[in-house]
């Protein structure tokens, strides 16, 4: 960034134009003039999303072409993200331990303060008693039971005993149930991995869906369709627990690019099929790119 801002400050001097000049033809303020100039990334660590926007207004200004910057201020704002990023999870980190710490102390000296209690169980005589009554009584429903069940097995008892089992239906001509129909497979969408790791063919692709994308961690994200890069969602640092959607039309969208300064933990998902990312790039704490190519339906191959 820093050469970045030698140069503008360099083609402003040669062209003779002062930065109060500068500011009434952008209208920014002297002092983020002076901090372009300087290289300062930390005067715009809260409008990184912006920067791009004021380079580009400055090099209006003294009358050169942004997008001979264009690249290496891409390159610079991805380094200083995945920087910011990594200072602020070393911060969160440490106050996490520092947090455990005071927790497992203070559990401690409540335990040496106040001792575990020996509970001293006493017999329940009330209890034994009641099941003790309940044994005898169910000894002696026994006992008149065996009793009178011997009298009525008893030899000599000639009193019929019914046929407990019904005629069986010999009839044949039961009607027969109609065979269900095989059911008509249908092929959902779903993205599945090319041979380049990071690519993927979305397939089964006959409507307008949608990819959902769910941060884990603060990161820098750039969507890029069909090679025009999206205002909506715009590119900019989104904040862990984000969900951006972005519709697409398999009729008229077939690439898409997403860059990611900070990947680790971030799940993607096409029509709430969740995609399988590669391991390499689901952990991975630097930038990644992922690319979707966009088919129809897919169908099986003629023999």
């Amino acid at each position: 960034m820093k050469e970045i801002g030698e140069f503008l400050k360099q083609k402003r001097l040669e062209k003779g134009i002062t930065i109060d000049q500068i500011a009434e033809k952008t209208r920014m303020p002297a002092v983020r003039i002076k901090a372009i100039e300087e290289g300062n990334l930390d005067a715009f660590k809260d409008d990184l999303s912006y920067l791009q926007f004021f380079i580009q207004s400055y090099c209006n200004a003294i009358g050169i072409d942004y997008h001979e910057v264009k690249s290496q201020l891409s390159d610079s704002i991805n380094s200083y993200t995945m920087s910011f990023q990594a200072d602020q999870l070393r911060a969160q980190s440490e106050s996490e331990k520092n947090i455990r710490e005071k927790s497992t102390q203070r559990v401690n000296e409540y335990k040496k303060r106040n001792p575990a209690k020996k509970v001293e169980r006493k017999i329940d005589f009330s209890l034994i008693s009641f099941v003790a009554v309940i044994a005898l009584v169910i000894i002696c429903l026994a006992t008149v039971g065996g009793y009178y069940l011997t009298r009525q097995f008893a030899p000599g008892n000639d009193e019929p005993i019914a046929d407990v089992n019904p005629p069986e239906d010999t009839t044949d001509d039961k009607p027969q149930a109609d065979q269900p129909e095989e059911p008509v497979e249908v092929k959902e969408i779903e993205a599945v991995p090319a041979e380049q790791v990071g690519d993927y063919v979305i397939e089964n692709a006959e409507d307008k869906f949608v990819l959902r994308i769910e941060f884990a961690s603060n990161s820098w994200f750039r969507a890029i369709l069909d090679g025009t890069e999206l205002s909506t969602p715009e590119a900019r640092v989104y904040d862990a627990g984000t969900t951006l959607e972005i519709e697409l039309d398999p009729a008229s969208n077939t690439d898409l690019n997403l860059r990611f300064g900070y990947f680790a933990g971030t799940k993607m998902f096409v029509d709430d099929q969740e995609v399988v990312i590669d391991e390499s790039i689901a952990n991975s704490t630097g930038v990644q790119e992922i690319n979707f190519t966009i088919g129809g339906n897919t169908s099986e191959p003629a023999e």
